[in-house]
């Protein structure tokens, strides 16, 4: 049997107020839970809730470090863990928003924020320069604005980013001590780019792995191209019918020696947000054997 914390980003489930999210929290086991600040779009207020529209939870910034300390009490009063906020923050960021942002982490006890690195330039580029400004940013960042506010920078290994693999994220985040810089392991994204073996990529990250995001991901056919070559899609699917084996995963984290909470997060059709956090939760319980 391994120990498992579970988690999950409100993104996931903005079907529900923040009262129905832990109420369904503290009913699937859930322990771990991840803030959404942000700012929601004028065009979809009104709209069906939707994991990039509408939330029913409408947690803006400023809302989180006026409310932080109310949101965590009422978290930890029903057993769970505040466990980082997600906004969609980047390092070319102005000062102040990033602030902002380190406040509201602070404010909710939730000891860390994600900040996501530049684009990188859809044609080739020198490598070497460009990394070496997003270090030089995110130094700036640890010591002028998330140090001082006691939280620490979350890196997200992410499909069509500078950290799409575990290689990729270590070269950014090795200069850094782990109180300062983590990494979320996002599975659902290394099934898209960024695919190792779990036993490499552990290795490669196990000191800054802060939290793993997991859900499915899997390869679809997507016709060809002009000269016949087979094309790849890809959609969000069931965590059990994902093209990367949760189970091979999860042991290596455990023979790693580490314990970060596994956050669930599934963007799948096939059930609304509350539904999907159902069935993934059941499928992780059955893999640890609980």
């Amino acid at each position: 049997m391994i120990r498992m914390r579970l988690g999950v980003t409100a993104v996931m489930i903005p079907e529900l107020d923040f009262p129905a999210q832990i109420a369904l929290c503290v009913r699937l086991g859930i322990t771990c839970y991840q803030l959404r600040p942000r700012c929601i779009p004028d065009a979809e207020r009104g709209k069906p809730p939707g994991p990039w529209g509408n939330h029913r939870f409408d947690l803006t910034p400023e809302r989180l470090v006026r409310e932080g300390p109310a949101i965590t009490a009422a978290l930890r009063g029903a057993g769970l863990e505040p466990w980082g906020t997600l906004p969609a923050a980047s390092i070319d960021d102005p000062d102040d928003a990033l602030k902002l942002h380190a406040e509201g982490a602070a404010a909710s006890g939730a000891g860390r924020v994600r900040i996501g690195p530049t684009p990188y330039p859809a044609q080739p580029f020198d490598y070497r320069a460009f990394h070496a400004r997003v270090v030089d940013r995110y130094a700036a960042i640890v010591e002028r604005i998330t140090r001082p506010a006691g939280v620490k920078v979350l890196l997200e290994t992410h499909c069509g980013s500078i950290a799409a693999s575990p290689g990729l994220a270590r070269s950014l985040c090795a200069g850094f001590a782990p109180r300062d810089f983590g990494v979320i392991l996002d599975l659902a994204n290394f099934a898209r780019e960024g695919e190792v073996s779990p036993v490499l990529a552990v290795s490669a990250l196990r000191d800054w792995i802060d939290c793993v995001h997991i859900g499915g991901s899997r390869r679809t056919d997507a016709g060809t191209d002009e000269s016949g070559c087979r094309k790849v899609g890809f959609r969000f699917c069931p965590l059990d019918e994902s093209d990367l084996n949760a189970p091979a995963w999860i042991a290596a984290i455990a023979a790693a020696g580490i314990d970060p909470p596994f956050i669930i997060e599934d963007f799948g059709d096939y059930a609304d947000g509350p539904g999907r956090l159902e069935r993934s939760a059941g499928i992780l319980h059955r893999i640890v054997g609980r």
